[in-house]
């Protein structure tokens, strides 16, 4: 009588995490803010969408950090905005 031997499922189970599918950008206004986290000295890069235009300012105008406008994603590319590239050169001065 010996020992039996373990049967082997076809498939093997998949283990961790699986993997997150990339986000698909909407056609908005988008900002790329750099925030600097002081405990380990890093800046990271977040992308911020808004809809409209005064919601933009007022993101621009209540952050401390530093602010990239890419300007408005049409499915393509990220068309400039004037309106938006002049307060943001009003607001660096």
């Amino acid at each position: 009588m010996g020992k039996k031997s373990k049967e082997k499922p076809e498939e093997k189970r998949k283990m961790g995490r699986p993997p997150t599918k990339p986000v698909t950008k909407r056609p908005a206004y988008y900002v790329n803010v750099k925030v600097s986290n002081s405990m380990n000295y890093q800046t990271t890069n977040v992308l911020i969408s808004k809809d409209t235009i005064p919601e933009i300012k007022q993101l621009i105008a209540r952050s401390p950090q530093k602010v990239e406008l890419l300007g408005y994603w049409n499915g393509k590319s990220f068309d400039k905005v004037p309106e938006l590239e002049e307060f943001l050169k009003n607001r660096q001065k």
